[in-house]
């Protein structure tokens, strides 16, 4: 049995006599840390640690150890898979593992003499689960925790919107491109769509380098969720590199970062965006010919990358007041068919279409089988159903078409992130599947 151990500060003189103790009992452990007593630790992180490592079958079971333990079994059980266990007892201990199967035993240092909690170990290391009747209740956890709350965003299977996946557009770090959620905290956000039912999660990135891909990937696991999209906007917007930049080396600079998040990509399954990244065209009309011809020679080997990697390249549209390089479908089709790539597809935003298309239904109709994504926001920008556009209206033609791709909330956080994705999971769960749309 190869047993995982983690505490935190209050935890750390109990931790210590635990090992000493396994180390008698010729039990092979891993400290997790912390290393001393002396600087103050937060029990979350500790407790993901040991989560982590049970979940993922490198460890047969964990303990973990704090003030009143109680911290500890509520940070681990936040893991899908984790059945933490906090025992004060030889009963609890006993029956944690015969009758629930706990993978992790959790100690308070400040509410068991360390001979007691050693017998709390031995106890909870002897017993052996029993099966029977409760491996069928488990069974019902365990369908609780695959779920994920996804009644939220409700999808029956075999209906049409079983075929729609629901993402949301956040970042990882703090950003003036105001329309994302939970800016500067991932995890927040992962943990707030996955609570909330989604599928996936859209990512705005400046550059590859802003997220560790090992680390992303363990967390999306942990929250059941996959990365739906690769938003790159945020590199002209504060980076300065743009698509329509007329300078050669700045050009090269953009496609060397766009290279990196598509290949970034590929590992995580998810397509990327060229919205915002394309700026805007300066100078003449001869000077932003030539910008746009170099732009598009740029996306046309960006594109030649994506379909290597299995990456699709999505084409957004975007208002005229923020470029004025590709504004509606139309224009975003036509540069489909200059890149003339299989990786490219249209992006279509429901804020942008609401101030560019003449009937945004239209467009959608017109981008027929060339549409790979959606992106959801209100005529304010704001939630689905908190302004003037018709989704249920967009629904029936998305199905019309066949599309069974995302439908991203790219959204403003007001009144603030919770409220802002809890509105777009309500308004969305009101439409999906509704037979009278």
């Amino acid at each position: 049995m190869k047993i995982i151990v983690a505490a935190d500060h209050f935890g750390f003189p109990l931790k210590q006599q635990i090992i000493e103790h396994l180390k008698l009992l010729d039990v092979q452990y891993t400290d997790a840390g912390p290393t001393d007593v002396e600087n103050p630790v937060d029990y979350p992180d500790y407790a993901q640690v040991v989560a982590r490592a049970v979940r993922s079958s490198e460890y047969d079971r964990g303990i973990l150890v704090c003030g009143t333990g109680q911290g500890m079994a509520i940070a681990a059980n936040r893991f899908p898979g984790i059945r933490a266990a906090l025992c004060y007892n030889l009963k609890m201990a006993n029956q944690s593992r015969a009758h629930n199967n706990a993978n992790v035993l959790c100690l308070g240092s400040q509410e068991l003499v360390p001979e007691d909690a050693l017998d709390i170990v031995d106890q909870w290391l002897e017993a052996e689960f029993e099966g029977g009747r409760h491996a069928d209740r488990l069974s019902k956890v365990d369908s609780v925790d695959s779920s994920r709350h996804r009644e939220i965003i409700s999808r029956k299977q075999g209906s049409p919107d079983a075929l729609f996946k629901i993402s949301v557009a956040i970042s990882p770090g703090i950003t003036s491109f105001s329309p994302l959620l939970f800016a500067g905290r991932l995890n927040d956000g992962l943990r707030a769509a996955s609570e909330d039912g989604f599928d996936a999660v859209e990512i705005s990135l400046c550059s590859a380098s802003e997220i560790e891909p090992e680390i992303l990937a363990a967390a999306l696991s942990d929250y059941d969720l996959s990365v739906s999209a690769i938003a790159t906007g945020r590199m002209c917007l504060e980076d300065g590199l743009c698509l329509g930049n007329p300078s050669p080396a700045v050009l090269a600079q953009v496609k060397e970062r766009l290279f990196s998040l598509i290949e970034l990509a590929a590992g995580l399954k998810a397509a990327v965006i060229i919205g915002g990244v394309r700026g805007r065209l300066t100078g003449s009309q001869t000077e932003q010919k030539a910008q746009r011809f170099k732009a598009v020679e740029t996306l046309r080997e960006c594109a030649g990358l994506a379909s290597n990697l299995g990456v699709t390249l999505l084409i957004e549209p975007i208002n005229r007041y923020e470029t004025n390089f590709v504004s509606n479908a139309r224009d975003g089709l036509a540069l489909i068919e200059e890149i003339n790539s299989p990786s490219a597809k249209l992006l279509l935003d429901t804020f942008h279409m609401n101030i560019e298309e003449a009937d945004m239904f239209a467009a959608v109709l017109s981008a027929g089988p060339r549409l790979g994504y959606i992106h959801l926001a209100d005529n304010n920008r704001l939630a689905p159903g908190q302004g003037s556009i018709n989704f249920a209206r967009l629904l029936r033609v998305l199905r019309s078409i066949g599309y069974s791709g995302y439908l991203s909330a790219e959204i403003l956080p007001v009144p603030d992130d919770v409220a802002a994705i809890r509105q777009v999971s309500t308004h969305l769960g009101s439409i999906l599947g509704a037979s009278d749309m």
